[in-house]
């Protein structure tokens, strides 16, 4: 019977991580360990640790008519579990926050705050810095809070690292994106920088089913994201959802692309016959720099100019926009092209 993987923390990476929140900590400021009244702590709308659930939800009860009271009820449930660890236990780490106005704004431990108001729970140990940390390194404390969390979905292990690497872009615009550079930044394994590279740039179908929850494990979405063939894709994709393992995924592959090798005499008396391919692959690049300068060079032409404003907010160095720039792109030209 094999050993179930399970995606965690290794010891390297470990010592890694600790490496590297001792540098952030070091060349964030100032900090201090205190005792904070949960009533002035407010969470961070832009923590990459997703919650539908918030304050106000937990304060004063879910709207029944909330559009997501499925997913808040559920988090509401785990949360609850967490309380009751607290109310027994209390706080094993303290939380991270900063200083903002009169609040104080959680970096880290989303869960462990509102747990603890559940709870009953009147203040929170926290470490707190006088000022908020700089982007990347705010990206990277959150990250490394995140990743020691084992009910972390895919699709916001994937948000965590879109968000170090667009930060760390932001203060190294020159910088070229590898697994290796990826690797040094995080404390990850080479193996799962370069599975994470591939599902950064996956197809938009398997973006979706990952986003669904139907693709929860990374090695999965990244063998699956490696293959060229669309019918071989597509199978696999509907193995992963249908639950399959991942031994037996690299097995439905593998016999997919053996079968894709089979065809070469029907592929080619198609072509001789003048069949014509029925959409055109447009490739992908992870330098952000190339789609600009296509957008660009499209918008500059007279006849083009009237579409500039949609472009006036892009922020090139982040993938997700970048490609949505790129696709929104190819919709203008196609409208343009059939009028």
């Amino acid at each position: 019977m094999t050993k179930k993987k399970r995606f965690g923390v290794s010891q390297a990476l470990s010592r890694g991580l600790t490496e590297t929140i001792n540098v952030v900590e070091n060349n964030t400021g100032i900090f201090r360990n205190t005792i904070l009244p949960l009533s002035r702590i407010e969470l961070d709308p832009d923590n990459p640790r997703k919650l539908a659930i918030s304050l106000s939800d937990v304060n004063d009860g879910i709207d029944k008519n909330d559009p997501l009271l499925s997913r808040k009820n559920d988090e509401l449930e785990r949360l609850q579990e967490l309380a009751s660890t607290i109310e027994s236990s209390g706080v094993i780490n303290p939380i991270v926050v900063y200083k903002r106005n009169e609040l104080y704004r959680v970096v880290a431990g989303e869960r462990r705050c509102l747990a603890s108001i559940l709870a009953g729970k009147l203040e929170i140990e926290a470490r707190v810095y006088n000022e908020k940390p700089k982007g990347f390194e705010l990206k990277l404390i959150q990250w490394i809070e995140n990743t020691a969390r084992e009910d972390l979905t895919l699709e916001e292990r994937i948000n965590n690292i879109q968000d170090i690497i667009t930060e760390y872009q932001h203060q190294h615009p020159d910088i070229h994106l590898t697994a290796t550079f990826l690797k040094n930044i995080t404390g990850l394994s080479l193996p799962q920088a370069t599975y994470y590279l591939a599902v950064l740039n996956a197809p938009d179908d398997v973006k979706h089913q990952i986003e669904r929850g139907n693709i929860r494990s990374l090695d999965k979405a990244a063998i699956i994201c490696a293959i060229d063939h669309e019918e071989v894709r597509q199978e696999a994709l509907q193995a992963c959802i249908d639950g399959c393992s991942l031994k037996e995924l690299r097995r439905i592959v593998a016999r997919g692309k053996q079968a894709v090798k089979q065809k070469p005499t029907i592929k080619s008396s198609l072509a001789k016959r003048g069949r014509a391919v029925s959409r055109i692959n447009m490739g992908f690049t992870l330098n952000t720099n190339v789609v600009q300068t296509l957008v660009e060079s499209v918008i500059n032409r007279i006849e083009y100019k009237k579409y500039a404003h949609i472009f006036v907010n892009i922020d090139w160095a982040h993938l997700d926009q970048t490609s949505r720039a790129f696709k929104k792109l190819v919709e203008i030209l196609e409208h343009e092209f059939v009028r």
